[in-house]
């Protein structure tokens, strides 16, 4: 049965006010928002990843369960402690600091991988897609995902605080690319792990080379672009929705829904045609707009 696997970090974050006063907490990662998007739009949805046995795991993995999401392939240790990111000072426009904790056991990421299909959709990204810790089984599964003929959507960008030091994940970043089949990115995150601040100058110097299709979320410019060689299509984006962060979980899910209602499968990635993009597009800014209206803190879900 044709599916969607989502690979990425299971967490929760939890929002302060300038003087440290509690607005509230949500589940976190932009891979596990998307599969709850779309496990609440009746999709067949497989979340891979892992949590511990303590309440923040209760909860993020309640969120999903909750949504309708199929968590076989969610493995829950004992010996650790799910990871909390705690944002003082957040505003609509600005995430503010950003403090992370987490404890993970050295033997962890156990899980039961689900089967992979052709046509199958994988979402992964995060800083989950080049972390030690899991990346030796990821890059097995993900190069079986290859030769499976599934449609591979990566998402780089991670905090900078979890690898200061770029140049220790770089290969790893390469390795994702060079298995996409469609790459989705954040502008701010390209200039983090490139130094490009222009997104066509970013595409064409480092991401064209490896995979073909780049769609980049520009909040700044309050638009989607699908990049794909030396064609570029853009749809805009009303400002209430991109004035903060969680609009890219459900740009994110619109991408994936609109690759599996329409059975795009991985040759169409080698050459997309306009009326591809667009209808890509057209989805992934829907889905992001939805989502901005039905999350709590809009600016959360890096």
């Amino acid at each position: 049965m044709k599916k969607i696997i989502c690979i990425g970090e299971l967490s929760i974050n939890m929002v302060l006010d300038a003087s440290g006063q509690p607005l509230g907490a949500l589940p976190g990662s932009r891979v596990a928002n998307a599969a709850a998007i779309l496990g609440r739009d009746k999709f067949n949805v497989i979340m891979a990843s892992d949590a511990a046995s303590d309440p923040m795991g209760d909860i993020a993995v309640r969120a999903l369960t909750d949504a309708g999401v199929d968590i076989s392939a969610v493995d829950r240790f004992t010996e650790g402690r799910t990871p909390l990111n705690v944002f003082v000072g957040a505003s609509a426009d600005n995430p503010g600091t950003i403090t992370r904790y987490e404890q993970y056991p050295e033997e962890c990421f156990d899980i039961i991988w689900p089967r992979i299909d052709e046509d199958d959709v994988v979402i992964f990204g995060g800083f989950y897609a080049i972390d030690r810790r899991m990346r030796t089984r990821l890059q097995r599964f993900l190069a079986h995902a290859v030769e499976r003929k599934a449609v591979l959507v990566y998402l780089p960008g991670f905090l900078p605080q979890l690898e200061p030091r770029l140049t220790r994940v770089m290969p790893q970043i390469l390795e994702n690319l060079e298995m996409a089949h469609v790459v989705v990115a954040r502008a701010n995150d390209l200039e983090l792990i490139f130094g490009a601040k222009a997104t066509d100058a970013c595409y064409h110097d480092h991401i064209d080379f490896y995979c073909r299709s780049l769609i980049a979320v520009e909040p700044a410019c309050r638009r989607l672009s699908y990049y794909s060689g030396r064609d570029v299509c853009s749809v805009e984006i009303p400002e209430s929705t991109c004035v903060g962060m969680t609009w890219n979980a459900g740009a994110i899910a619109g991408v994936a829904a609109a690759i599996f209602t329409n059975n795009y499968t991985t040759a169409d990635f080698d050459a997309p045609t306009d009326e591809m993009r667009r209808t890509i597009l057209a989805q992934a800014a829907k889905s992001a707009t939805n989502a901005a209206k039905d999350i709590r803190f809009p600016y959360l879900g890096f």
